[in-house]
């Protein structure tokens, strides 16, 4: 009888132990899903413009940035909107003036969220306000690393306890990243298109209709 409550005492306090080890992994795990869903839109999330979030649309929101003239009043409303909102690629910065403007370039990753904002000023009608969520949005789902790290810090949590890196090095102008493709944590390039990575091509054996 002894042998078997000792046994069985063994086997409580290492289940006990376990799940003590484990719980805090489980702890984090659930607070980084929460904040995931409260702060980072999915590829085809919809939007208040009618467009859904995705990759595809970011070279033509970048283009935008040149091809849309807006009038004064406009430019105010994009002034007021976008000098509100910290550049994630140099968060010293505006997204209005990210640092690679200190010597007349632009980074894709600013220019697409700048091309978004006057497309929603000038097409949609969209307040300083307005413009300033949909933009957000628009750079939480390019940039979702440095916003959940950075949301972990606020609360005072270090990102690297959750799989993360503080929040700076997710700053791809910061950390030398403006050639990189945009979708490998870059800024997706200083020129006129935009630098994605190159999607894997599926092989003819696996296409659909019998590898047509």
């Amino acid at each position: 009888m002894a042998h078997r409550s000792r046994a069985a005492s063994v086997l409580f306090f290492t289940a006990f132990s376990v799940f003590v080890a484990l719980f805090p992994v489980a702890a984090q795990s659930q607070l980084l899903d929460e904040l995931r869903a409260e702060l980072i839109p999915g590829e085809g999330a919809k939007t208040s413009y009618g467009l859904p979030l995705s990759l595809d649309n970011v070279q033509t929101f970048a283009d935008w940035y040149y091809s849309i003239q807006l009038s004064p009043e406009e430019k105010e409303i994009f002034r007021e909107a976008l000098s509100a909102i910290p550049a994630p690629c140099c968060d010293d910065n505006p997204v209005l003036k990210c640092c690679c403007q200190k010597t007349n370039r632009i980074c894709n990753l600013t220019r697409s969220a700048m091309g978004l904002g006057a497309w929603l000023i000038h097409e949609k009608g969209f307040t300083a306000e307005e413009t300033k969520a949909a933009v957000e949005e628009w750079l939480r789902f390019l940039r979702p690393q440095y916003y959940l790290a950075l949301a972990l810090e606020e609360r005072g949590l270090d990102p690297r306890e959750y799989g993360l890196k503080e929040h700076e090095a997710y700053e791809s102008c910061d950390q030398k990243l403006c050639e990189v493709p945009l979708d490998a944590g870059g800024c997706g390039g200083m020129g006129l298109k935009v630098l994605l990575k190159e999607k894997e091509e599926v092989p003819a054996c696996c296409r659909a209709e019998g590898g047509q």
